[in-house]
């Protein structure tokens, strides 16, 4: 079976699917035939399952780009899978070709274009019409958690037999424990001082940070803590709370964010909702309390190993950070929960999970 990948969305700076199409399609790559449609360099793939696509269409920024690589997968891509043998081709985003001409899985991650359209802007409309059409172009769609797996099927009229549940992962070479040695170097190069509590993630409206910067300058009398918060500032949607003790960073190298995790007192996830959530295994891996939100499938995600709390109750949110910071005792349980839950999650699962899919894709096409 030869699986072809749709990456023609990648970047030379991945985030969230961008890592997990590069991550498992490493994976793919060492069991079965695969072929893989992107517009940057992968220089860990052999160079006979790379088909390299104009660079003009990669990331999601720029609606240019978008426009011209829906263009590309409407026209070019199916035929490509058609002439070079495609058994099927795997969507690790919700882009796809509305007529393909090879068995289809779609990677649908949630369905934030349809509750927060806003953010989405012009992509919202045709990912709603994508998903009006979904059950008649694919063959199976993946979803990554049970969650996510319910909201779909009371959305459209997908059936709980088409979708297969793939839990995501993260890297468990890159994010462990870092050594103490390289603190002061860290500090240095990114201007912090003393200890701080950690967000990473895009900024979307959705990941409600105005509940975790509420939580932290009504308790931030009561303690000596800044509050750090990496992540890219363009898609906030508007303005972010300003404070001497609240200090943002954009994009920063992925060899970096382990230092960010360890040597964080805590992790905070505020996301009103989420169909994963790859960031707070990121901060357990690194050996760092966890404090997430309840919203969508992060219960499944965080387990018993972080603190849970109503991503609209900041109040509970400032007592929790207080607490986690004041006892040491549920300190290092938090720590050694989160090292234990970790290990139910790793890209060579997913990578398996998204190999059984594309074969059921190919079986129930005979």
């Amino acid at each position: 079976m030869k699986i072809g990948i749709n990456a023609t969305f990648l970047n030379e700076k991945p985030t969230g699917v961008g890592i997990l199409t590069r991550e498992v399609s490493r994976i793919i790559s060492l069991h079965k035939e695969m072929l893989m449609f992107t517009p940057v360099e992968q220089n860990d793939l052999p160079s006979d399952s790379v088909i390299k696509v104009a660079e003009g269409m990669k990331g999601s920024a720029r609606l240019s780009n978008s426009l011209y690589r829906l263009a590309y997968i409407n026209t070019i891509l199916p035929v490509l899978c058609r002439l070079r043998g495609v058994d099927v081709l795997y969507c690790p985003i919700f882009e796809f070709p509305f007529i393909p001409l090879v068995p289809l899985v779609v990677h649908l991650h949630d369905l934030h274009f349809v509750y927060f359209a806003s953010d989405f802007g012009l992509a919202a409309p045709r990912m709603k019409f994508s998903l009006k059409l979904l059950k008649r172009i694919a063959k199976r769609v993946i979803v990554s958690s049970e969650f996510i797996k319910k909201e779909v099927c009371m959305a459209t009229n997908i059936g709980e037999g088409m979708i297969d549940v793939v839990p995501l992962a993260y890297s468990d070479t890159l994010f462990t424990p870092m050594p103490k040695d390289r603190k002061r170097d860290f500090f240095d190069k990114y201007r912090l001082k003393g200890n701080y509590l950690l967000f990473v993630g895009t900024l979307f409206p959705y990941k409600n940070l105005k509940t975790l910067t509420d939580a932290f300058l009504r308790i931030k009398n009561q303690i000596p803590h800044s509050l750090v918060i990496v992540g890219r500032k363009q898609f906030s949607g508007g303005p972010l709370a300003s404070d001497e003790r609240i200090a943002y960073v954009d994009y920063v190298p992925a060899e970096d964010l382990p230092l960010f995790y360890s040597y964080a007192d805590m992790f905070i996830y505020p996301s009103l909702r989420e169909g994963f959530g790859i960031p707070p295994l990121e901060a357990m891996a690194c050996g760092t309390p966890v404090i997430s939100s309840n919203g969508g499938s992060l219960p499944e995600v965080v387990g018993d190993a972080g603190l849970l709390f109503d991503p609209e109750d900041s109040g509970v949110l400032g007592t929790l950070i207080l607490k986690v910071i004041c006892d040491e005792i549920l300190r290092r349980e938090l720590v050694d929960k989160g090292f234990k839950n970790v290990k139910k999650f790793s890209w060579r699962k997913t990578a398996e999970g998204i190999i059984k899919s594309c074969e059921r894709a190919v079986e129930e096409t005979g």
